[in-house]
C-alpha cells in the first residue's frame, strides 16, 4: 500500500493509480484510514463467490485496465454503489422475486441484485427498491413491458452478455435515475429500427452509455441513428462499435451532447476519420479507439477538438494500424489540450523512431504522458541525439518496441519505462540519459528497464538521476552490481527478480547501508538463484540482519557448493544450518591446510638443503659475472691460475714459506692465495667462487682446523661444484691431509673423495717431502698439459 499510495501523489501529480480488490466483505471501521479514503475515492472492486462470477470479475478488471484513465466516470459511478452498497450492507441472501438471483440489502432499504450468470431468461418484476441490477452473461432476447416501472430508484442497470436485439420505449419505462446502462455484447444492429429517435427519452439522468459489441464486423458506411442521441443531454461517456465510413458516423444528434466527453470506439475491421468525423461532438475530452485492425485519418481531422485530453489507439491485430502518417497526427495534436497519447499495438514500420510525436509545437501545450507501446514494426533506430521533448511530459513509456538503442534528455520527465526491449548491450556501455554539459540533474523517480536481456549495467547508469525511487531491472541476465547506487538516496524500491545473482560483494552491502539510512529500501530478489555456500554466509546474514525490506525472503532459492537447491523457508534456519555445517568444516580445513602448508615447506627445505652448495654457487657465479674482474695472463692461457690454494689461517705459513717457493718460484706455477689475490672491496665468497673459477685446480690443505672453518668447506664446496656443472664433471679438487685425520671425522663429501685416491698426505720426514712435492708439481703439470 505504501509505495504505490506514495507514487500517486508524487509520481502522478495526485492522480490516483491505485485499484483495490476487497477479497472479503471488510466494514468501513475495519479499514485503516488511508484505504478508506481511497475506498471513498472509487479506486476498488469486489472479488465474487461463484465460478460465474469470477468471469466477470476478471473482464472488469481486464476493462478497467485497459481504460483507466478514458473512464473515469465509471469509476466514480461504481464508488457511488460502494457508498450506498457495501459499507452500509446487512444482509445477502436469495430475493423473494426470484430465488436464483442474490439480493443485498442496506440499513437505508435499497436492494443490489445479481442475477449475472443464472442462465436467465426473462427478467421477473422488481422491487421498488432496487437500485443496483446486474444480469448480465444469461439468456435474455427480449425484455416484456413494464418491467422496470417499478425499479424507480435504479442507478446502474447491466443488460450486457445477453442475446436482446430490439429493445422499445416501453422497455426503458422507469429509469426515472438511471445513471449506467451496459448494453454491450447483445445483437442490437444499429439501426433506426432498433434505436427509434425516442428510445432514451426518459433517461434524462444517464451520464454512461455502453452499446459496444453489437454489430458484427464489417466493410459497410452505416451511420449511428444520431436522432436518438438527442435526448441524453447530460450523457458523460459513450461507447460504440465503429462504422468503415467514420466520416458521417456521429450525425448531428451528437451536437445535443453538450456534456459528452468520453468516446470510446472499435469493433471494426477499419475506421477512417476526416475533418467531419467529431464536427458533431466538438467537447470530447478523451477519445479510445480499440479493437480496430486499421486507423486512418486526414488533415483537421482533430482540429476541431480544442478540449481534448486524451487520445488512444490500439490494435488487436497483427496486421493494418495507423495507416495515416504520424507527422500528420502530431500536428493535428497542436490544436488540442492533448495531456496524454498512448499508441499500442500498432504494425507501424518504425524503421526510424517517430519523433514527430516529439514536436517542438507540443512545447507549447500541457502534454504529460506518452505511451507508445508494443509495436510489431522495428523501432530499433531510435535516434541518439533528438533534443529534449516537451518540459510538461512526465511519463514516457516505450515498451514492447524492439529498441536496440536509446538516449534521451529526461531532465523533466518522472516516469520512463523501456521494458520488453532489446536494450542490454546498448546499456552495458552507455546510459539512457543524454547529459547536457552544463550538467543538469534529472527529475525521474521511476524507471523500468526490464526483459531487455541485459547482462551488466554501465556504472554510470543511474548518474545524476537523484530522485530516483524505483528501479525494475526484473527478467534480465544481471549477475553483479556493476552500476552505481551510491547516490540514489531517495531510492525505496529496486526490482532484481528473476536474474541470476548469486550473492553480493561486500562494496555493494556497504552502499545499500548507507542508502537505508536516508530511506526505507525493498529489493525484490525473487526467482534468483542465491548461493549458499561459506563464502556468502555474510551475503545471506546481512540479508537477515539489514534494514532492507526483502519481497518474498522466505520463498527465495539457494544453491549449495554440491549442486543442490533448497528454498529457503525458513531463511533464519536455513542460514544457522549453512553457518553450523562451515564451522564443523573449519578445524579439519585448518588442520588439513597447516598440513599441506608444513608438508610443502617440508619438501621445499629438503630440496633447499640438498642442493643448497649448487644454489650457492649458481648465486656467487652469477654475481661475481657483473661484478668480479678478471685478470687475464701475459698469454693466450684460458686460466689465470694453475692452482687455487684454500687452507686455514692457521697454516698459512707452510703456504708462504713452502708452496710458494716450491710451486711458484722453482716450477713458475701460478697460484692464488686468498691472502694475496683476493679482488679489496668485493664479498669474500664472490671472490671464492670466481678465484676457483679461474684457477685449474684447487687444492685444499686439510686439518682439523680447515674442517672447522666455515669458509674453508665454502671453498672446498665450490670447488667440487666447480667439478661439476663448469668442467662437465672433471675433478678439479686436490685434498692434502696435512695432519693425520680419521675418516670418521671427514664429512661425508669429503669421504667420497678420499676413496677416488684425489689426495696426498702430508710426511714428516726429509725424504718424504722430496717425494710429496714432486708428486704436487706432477700432479699441477699435469693439468696444465690436459
Amino acid at each position: 500500500m505504501k509505495t504505490p499510495f506514495r507514487n500517486s501523489i508524487y509520481s502522478r501529480n495526485g492522480r490516483n493509480i491505485l485499484f483495490l480488490v476487497f477479497f472479503e466483505q471488510i466494514e468501513p471501521k475495519e479499514l485503516p484510514l488511508v484505504m478508506l479514503e481511497l475506498v471513498q475515492k472509487e479506486s476498488y472492486i469486489e472479488y465474487p463467490n461463484d465460478e460465474q462470477g469470477n468471469v466477470v470479475f476478471w473482464e472488469k478488471i481486464k476493462e478497467t485496465l485497459r481504460t483507466h484513465i478514458m473512464l473515469f466516470l465509471l469509476r466514480a459511478m461504481c464508488a457511488l454503489l460502494y457508498i450506498y452498497l457495501h459499507l452500509q450492507i446487512e444482509q445477502t441472501a436469495p430475493c423473494q422475486f426470484d430465488e436464483r438471483c442474490q439480493c443485498s440489502k442496506t440499513i437505508k432499504e435499497y436492494v443490489a441484485v445479481d442475477c449475472s450468470w443464472r442462465n436467465i431468461t426473462k427478467i421477473q418484476s422488481l422491487p421498488e427498491s432496487i437500485v443496483f441490477l446486474n444480469v448480465s452473461h444469461n439468456l435474455i432476447e427480449r425484455i416484456s413491458k413494464g418491467k422496470f416501472e417499478a425499479a424507480k430508484h435504479l442507478l446502474i442497470l447491466d443488460l450486457s452478455f445477453n442475446r436482446l436485439s430490439s429493445i422499445t420505449v416501453a422497455t426503458v419505462n422507469g429509469f426515472m435515475k438511471l445513471r449506467f446502462l451496459s448494453l454491450d455484447n447483445n445483437k442490437l444492429i444499429y439501426s433506426n429500427r432498433t434505436f427509434i429517435t425516442e428510445i432514451f427519452r426518459q433517461l434524462e439522468f444517464l451520464s454512461h452509455l455502453s452499446l459496444k459489441n453489437n454489430n458484427n464486423r464489417s466493410s459497410s458506411c452505416k451511420s449511428f441513428p444520431d436522432k436518438t442521441m438527442e435526448d441524453l443531454s447530460v450523457l458523460e461517456t459513450l461507447e460504440l462499435d465503429a462504422s468503415e465510413c467514420g466520416k458521417i458516423f456521429l450525425g448531428k444528434g451528437f451536437r445535443y451532447l453538450l456534456k459528452l466527453k468520453s468516446l470510446v470506439l472499435g469493433n471494426n475491421f477499419r475506421f477512417s476519420m476526416s475533418q467531419f468525423t467529431f464536427m458533431n461532438t466538438k467537447y470530447l475530452q478523451n477519445i479510445v479507439l480499440h479493437t480496430i485492425d486499421e486507423i486512418s485519418f486526414e488533415r483537421k481531422t482533430f482540429r476541431k477538438l480544442r478540449y481534448l485530453k486524451h487520445l488512444e489507439f490500439s490494435f488487436d491485430s497483427k496486421k493494418g494500424g495507423i495507416m495515416s502518417s504520424l507527422e500528420r497526427l502530431a500536428n493535428e495534436l497542436t490544436f488540442t489540450s492533448i495531456e496524454t497519447l498512448k499508441l499500442g499495438h500498432s504494425t507501424m514500420d518504425l524503421k526510424t523512431f517517430p519523433l514527430y510525436i516529439f514536436n517542438r509545437k507540443l512545447y507549447t501545450k500541457n502534454i504529460t504522458e506518452i505511451y507508445i507501446t508494443d509495436n510489431s514494426g522495428n523501432a530499433g533506430h531510435f535516434p541518439l541525439s533528438i533534443g529534449a521533448p516537451p518540459p510538461t511530459l512526465q511519463i514516457l513509456d516505450l515498451s514492447n518496441n524492439g529498441l536496440i538503442r536509446f538516449k534521451l534528455d529526461i531532465r523533466h520527465i518522472t516516469r520512463l519505462i523501456l521494458k520488453q526491449n532489446l536494450l542490454g548491450n546498448f546499456l552495458s556501455a552507455k546510459s539512457y540519459f543524454e547529459k547536457k554539459p552544463y550538467g543538469d540533474i534529472s527529475l525521474i523517480e521511476f524507471i523500468d528497464i526490464s526483459q531487455n536481456d541485459i547482462k551488466e549495467l554501465a556504472p554510470f547508469t543511474f548518474d545524476s538521476q537523484p530522485l530516483l525511487k524505483h528501479i525494475d531491472l526484473s527478467n534480465n541476465k544481471i549477475q553483479d552490481i556493476t552500476f552505481n547506487l551510491s547516490s540514489l538516496v531517495k531510492l525505496e524500491f529496486l526490482n532484481l527478480s528473476n536474474n541470476k545473482i548469486k550473492f553480493y560483494d561486500e562494496s555493494t552491502i556497504r552502499t545499500i547501508n548507507t542508502l537505508v539510512v536516508h530511506t526505507q529500501l525493498t529489493i525484490d530478489l525473487s526467482q534468483n538463484i542465491l548461493q549458499c555456500t561459506c563464502k556468502t554466509i555474510p551475503f545471506l546474514r546481512w540479508m537477515l540482519e539489514s534494514n532492507v525490506l526483502f519481497v518474498d525472503l522466505q520463498e527465495y532459492s539457494c544453491t549449495f557448493d554440491n549442486g543442490s537447491t533448497i528454498i529457503m523457508n525458513p531463511f533464519d534456519n536455513k542460514v544457522l544450518q549453512l553457518e553450523k555445517t562451515c564451522k564443523s568444516y573449519l578445524g579439519l580445513i585448518t588442520g588439513g591446510s597447516m598440513a599441506v602448508l608444513v608438508l610443502i615447506m617440508t619438501v621445499i627445505a629438503s630440496i633447499v638443503y640438498r642442493y643448497r652448495w649448487k644454489i650457492q654457487y649458481m648465486y656467487y657465479m652469477t654475481k661475481g659475472k657483473y661484478s668480479y674482474s678478471k685478470i687475464l695472463p701475459d698469454d693466450d692461457d684460458e686460466y689465470t691460475y694453475d692452482a687455487f690454494i684454500s687452507y686455514s689461517d692457521d697454516d698459512r705459513s707452510f703456504v708462504f714459506k713452502d708452496c710458494i717457493e716450491k710451486l711458484e718460484k722453482e716450477e713458475n706455477l701460478r697460484l692464488c692465495i686468498h691472502q694475496r689475490n683476493f679482488m679489496p672491496g668485493q664479498d669474500i665468497t664472490v671472490n671464492i667462487t670466481n678465484c676457483i673459477h679461474t684457477s685449474r685446480t684447487t687444492v685444499c690443505l686439510i686439518t682439523r682446523k680447515f674442517l672447522e672453518s666455515y669458509y674453508c668447506m665454502f671453498e672446498f664446496n665450490m670447488a667440487r661444484m666447480e667439478s661439476i656443472y663448469s668442467r662437465n664433471g672433471r675433478n678439479i679438487l686436490f685434498l692434502v691431509f696435512y695432519e693425520q685425520i680419521l675418516h670418521k671425522e671427514l664429512p661425508l663429501v669429503m669421504l667420497e673423495l678420499v676413496q677416488t685416491e684425489s689426495y696426498m698426505e702430508y710426511p714428516n720426514d726429509e725424504q718424504g717431502n722430496v717425494v710429496f712435492w714432486e708428486k704436487i708439481k706432477e700432479r699441477l703439470r699435469t693439468n696444465v698439459r690436459a
